[in-house]
């Protein structure tokens, strides 16, 4: 059998044995949360877990990995910073596949991503050794990725970078994954029209709309399992040319765990975080909520429709010039949208963008940058976004001129009176 034998079999049949599952946590006070997840008030402590691994010999440093795309035939229906070490890891079998430099994907905070040769289809990531030398860490993050395994079969792996295997070290020990490998351009490409029109010359705002909506879907089902995105990063997110959404990182998700338990972790974006854990950064330490997620998806369908524009960018008339950084002014809810705004969006072509949105659509966006920056409670809802979106979808074929990508002229408000009064339906 080739390379990492044991995978493809356990992949291939659902019957299979499962990974050993770590032992359950010690028990700890809880209190629930606003997304019906426990709260702990100390962190429990769980004991690392071994696999059943044959006990390798180290391959000669010329040990090819033929055999390796076989292994690999149950991860992936994807096509295909550099690192100066190599290194060889393992499966629970115990079977070695050397990886090299040149096999260096990207290197980020907690470890390293690397392409398969043979198979274009997987990544696999390793974690750092000064996270994996931590036995609380490594015990955190073993058990992170067997909880992720547990519901692996409830997950698309064409859409989510999940975890489809464990990868070890010549001891048996864990220390990363082998992943789908997802494809298409992240949505830091949404960051300007003419970044846009680039990366996606044909497109207009319904193909962005259509991306927001696919987002929206995604990101929804996720939270019917109880899986919440920690961290909004628009390197997070990839879009291909047919507008399909593809989301990577997926082990910094917070992720149910056996029993009542949650793996959390304290991962953020600065400029897409819900303001409370700016505000008190100890809330990071505890279970995140849906609040939180309707926070960084209102802005992140924002940053899609608005081509890249941040809800907290605005322009100070008095001062007539830009203020603040998004992120300071998410932080202190400097927010031009909306009638009562004591600032402006930026100058440029951004207010013509926001006219052509739909009332309810704009409604949702002021609710949640607003009225919800201090109180989460009023945050649009995820159902909320997704039902707005579609009738922006449907108004755009009785409207043609909403797909313009860079209208030169702000939409006519709308009048309708009441009891003789006019007054705008539009803002």
């Amino acid at each position: 059998m080739g390379i990492f034998d044991g995978l493809l079999n356990m992949f291939k049949n659902s019957n299979t044995a499962t990974p050993p599952t770590p032992p359950a946590p010690a028990a700890t006070h809880q209190t629930g949360n606003a997304a019906g997840h426990p709260t702990y008030r100390t962190a429990p402590q769980y004991q690392p877990v071994r696999p059943q691994a044959q006990s390798p010999a180290k391959p000669a440093a010329t040990s090819s990995n033929t055999g390796a795309a076989n292994w690999f035939n149950g991860i992936g229906t994807a096509s295909a910073s550099k690192q100066t070490d190599s290194l060889t890891v393992y499966s629970l079998k115990g079977t070695p596949l050397h990886l090299t430099a040149s096999d260096c994907k990207a290197s980020g905070g907690e470890g390293t991503v690397y392409a398969i040769p043979g198979k274009p289809n997987v990544l696999v990531k390793i974690y750092k050794d000064d996270l994996l030398q931590n036995p609380a860490k490594r015990a955190e993050i073993e058990k992170r990725i067997y909880d992720m395994l547990a519901i692996s079969k409830d997950i698309d792996q064409a859409s989510f970078a999940w975890p489809r295997a464990v990868v070890c070290n010549s001891r048996g020990q864990v220390i990363g994954f082998a992943m789908n490998r997802c494809s298409g351009i992240s949505f830091q490409a949404f960051s300007g029209v003419k970044s846009i029109q680039q990366r996606f010359p044909k497109w207009t705002r319904r193909e962005l709309a259509l991306v927001a909506q696919d987002f929206l879907t995604k990101l929804q089902y996720l939270t019917s399992k109880k899986i919440l995105v920690n961290d909004f990063n628009p390197a997070n997110f990839l879009v291909n040319q047919k507008g399909h959404v593809s989301f990577i990182d997926c082990d910094s998700y917070q992720i149910p765990g056996e029993g009542s338990s949650t793996d959390i972790t304290k991962t953020y974006f600065a400029s897409h975080v819900a303001p409370e854990l700016l505000e008190n950064p100890k809330l990071l330490a505890q279970p995140r909520n849906i609040h939180h997620v309707e926070f960084g998806a209102a802005l992140t369908v924002f940053n899609i429709l608005m081509c890249g524009l941040h809800p907290y960018s605005y322009f100070d008339p008095s001062k007539q010039s830009a203020c603040g950084t998004p992120d300071e002014n998410l932080r202190k809810g400097r927010c031009p949208l909306g009638t009562g705004a004591h600032c402006m969006l930026p100058r440029g072509n951004w207010y013509n963008l926001w006219s052509y949105l739909t009332f309810n659509l704009k409604s949702s966006f002021i609710r949640t940058f607003r009225d919800g920056h201090k109180d989460p409670a009023k945050r649009a809802t995820l159902a909320d976004l997704q039902t707005n979106l579609q009738e922006l979808l449907s108004i755009m074929k009785k409207d043609p001129v909403r797909l313009d990508l860079n209208p030169v002229k702000a939409k006519p408000k709308a009048k309708s009176s009441s009891a003789g009064h006019s007054f705008s339906m539009d803002f």
